[in-house]
């Protein structure tokens, strides 16, 4: 008797681990950009001869700046000399001055309650993630250093189509072991946008997004130089 009862509480244990394993391995969604193709450059563009660029931030954001950093490293396999960051008064003479902005926006959805409840049901968490935009606004002022005339400007705007889920979120899907209160309130509240996402898309996009800036402008320097 004493066998049989541990055989049958090794088997309960087992069945529940089992399903607490399946729980945990359907909680997260890795981080996708479904339209970053759409920021590939569709041509190869460099520059007929050698120029130099200082690149001047006007953005504070720590996200921007790594945009930045991978425009500066664009621009240099297209025949450019690049100063990043460039210092106005400084040492250093170019040719030209390219003063870029990249404003941020972070949003979330409201299709992110019908994928939290009832989405929890099927685990919709797991096999959609959640839905995100994430946004960058840049503007590139171009500047003839020799006499500070403004050359041309160049507004590119982005918008990332965005999934993700991670355990920090999922979680109400515990609502399996339950009423479903709990996915029915953390659906209100993950409408809005995550900011753990925030560091995933950078990381994800930053090399294309800044190539294909580069192609942009040296596109734009082409057409007056």
């Amino acid at each position: 008797m004493y066998f049989r009862e541990r055989k049958i509480r090794l088997f309960i244990y087992s069945i529940f681990y089992l399903l607490i394993v399946c729980f945990l391995s359907s909680c997260s969604h890795p981080l996708e950009v479904k339209n970053l193709h759409s920021y590939s450059s569709t041509s190869f563009n460099t520059l007929e001869k050698k120029i130099s660029i200082g690149i001047i931030s006007t953005s504070n954001d720590i996200y921007a700046k790594r945009v930045l950093r991978e425009v500066a490293t664009g621009l240099s396999k297209y025949s450019a000399k690049v100063v990043y960051p460039y210092h106005p008064g400084g040492n250093k003479n170019v040719d030209y001055l390219a003063k870029i902005s990249v404003i941020p926006e972070y949003k979330g959805s409201g299709l992110n309650f019908l994928i939290n409840w009832p989405g929890f049901i099927v685990f919709a968490p797991a096999w959609n993630g959640y839905i995100y935009e994430v946004n960058y606004y840049i503007d590139a002022n171009i500047i003839r250093a020799s006499d500070k005339k403004e050359i041309t400007t160049l507004k590119i705007p982005v918008k990332l189509d965005v999934r993700h889920a991670s355990f920090n979120r999922t979680w109400t899907e515990i609502s399996w072991f339950e009423v479903s209160a709990i996915a029915f309130v953390g659906g209100i509240i993950f409408t809005q946008y995550d900011n753990s996402v925030t560091p995933l898309v950078i990381e994800k996009v930053e090399s294309q997004l800044g190539d294909y800036i580069a192609q942009e402008m040296v596109s734009s320097i082409k057409s007056f130089y």
